[in-house]
């Protein structure tokens, strides 16, 4: 019979010895492929409340005419990488898209590697559920401000809903894009 400090000992030794778990995505096997769809403003949304309320509440100017969008989703050396294209909006990336390149997914949630993006986020994260995938990328402009992009996707069984948030540089406001993308292949 074995003592159960042998025992307990060579379970550890096990698993110093083991090699390093990585971390998985395991859903992306259905989602890997290229979508294409529109977007169209849907609103915006007030993040605090101002009381009084102002003499000259902000209206959205926003144009509400639906523009193009293309993502693919895939998996390189084991980790996510997200292309994104969107054609119109002050999101709107540049004509040939960004590629977002993710680390580890740890507990649904992984950071950004590298990015081939102009202009590039300063950070981004990326964030995995059963059904959906959303990516959160700060941008800076030159004058040193910033804006916030969340792009959000729901699978469907024909394609995606997709939800794109974009938050200003006071954090006191967000705009939002509703629509939905097919699968292309």
């Amino acid at each position: 019979m074995i003592g159960r400090r042998r025992a307990m000992g060579a379970v550890g030794a096990t698993l110093l010895l083991a090699p390093a778990a990585r971390a998985q995505y395991p859903q992306w096997p259905d989602w890997l492929g290229s979508y294409s769809g529109a977007l169209y403003f849907y609103r915006s949304i007030p993040l605090e409340d101002i009381y009084p309320p102002p003499r000259k509440p902000h209206v959205d100017l926003d144009d509400r005419a639906p523009f193009g969008t293309q993502f693919t989703v895939s998996a390189v050396d084991g980790v996510g990488v997200i292309w994104l294209r969107i054609d119109g909006g002050p999101m709107q990336t540049s004509s040939h898209g960004e590629t977002l390149r993710f680390g580890a997914l740890i507990d649904g949630v992984a950071l950004l590697s590298s990015a081939d993006a102009q202009p590039s986020p300063r950070s981004a994260t990326l964030t995995v559920q059963p059904d959906y995938f959303g990516t959160e990328a700060l941008f800076a402009h030159a004058d040193g401000t910033f804006w916030r992009r969340h792009f959000t996707t729901r699978f469907t069984p024909t394609g995606a809903d997709v939800i794109v948030w974009v938050f200003d540089a006071a954090g006191t406001r967000a705009r939002t894009w509703r629509g939905v993308a097919v699968r292309r292949g």
